[in-house]
């Protein structure tokens, strides 16, 4: 999965450094974070909210003037847990200053895990940006795992994100 993962950051690098229009835009962004950790099985369901803050640096390739791509690296801390994020986020602008934003994420736990739980998940993000002037901006994003934690058991185990930052492009 990992492998998939990288090789999938190496074919959109190379597709969006090929087909960009101007030089991207390279930035830093942090926020806030909550994760909800699902387990559902066996009819039953149970989850839990945690907060925490995440930072990271990004970058913006424009591929048209509606249509950018936004790569990411964001480090997390969510009730003494650390993951490591890596959005890739198609921003479709529809005024000039608003975008709505969708694509995959990988997201990693940076400490050991259980043999039973799976380091590594897969998501499905979705949010809004606001570009507050050429180099603030705004966005929340929510980010929908698609894997499951627990593959061993009956039971799955699902982590969704909800990110809110601001960050800042030079």
């Amino acid at each position: 999965m990992k492998k998939l993962l990288l090789t999938a950051l190496a074919v959109v690098g190379f597709v969006v450094s090929s087909n960009a229009q101007e030089k991207p835009r390279f930035g830093v962004t942090a926020g806030y974070i909550n994760t909800t950790i699902k387990v559902s099985g066996d009819g039953m369901s149970a989850s839990v909210d945690e907060s925490g803050f995440f930072v990271g640096a990004n970058a913006d390739f424009k591929l048209s003037d509606v249509l950018h791509v936004q790569p990411a690296v964001l480090y997390a801390s969510v009730d003494e847990a650390d993951f490591l994020h890596i959005p890739i986020m198609f921003k479709y602008y529809v005024a000039e200053q608003f975008n709505i934003q969708a694509g995959p994420q990988g997201s990693l736990f940076l400490e050991d895990t259980e043999d039973t739980i799976n380091s590594f998940g897969l998501d499905l993000g979705a949010g809004l940006g606001y570009d507050i002037n050429e180099n603030f901006f705004v966005e929340a994003r929510y980010a929908f795992e698609l894997t499951n934690r627990t593959p061993d058991f009956d039971a799955k185990t699902r982590i969704n994100t909800l990110q809110i930052g601001v960050g800042y492009r030079f």
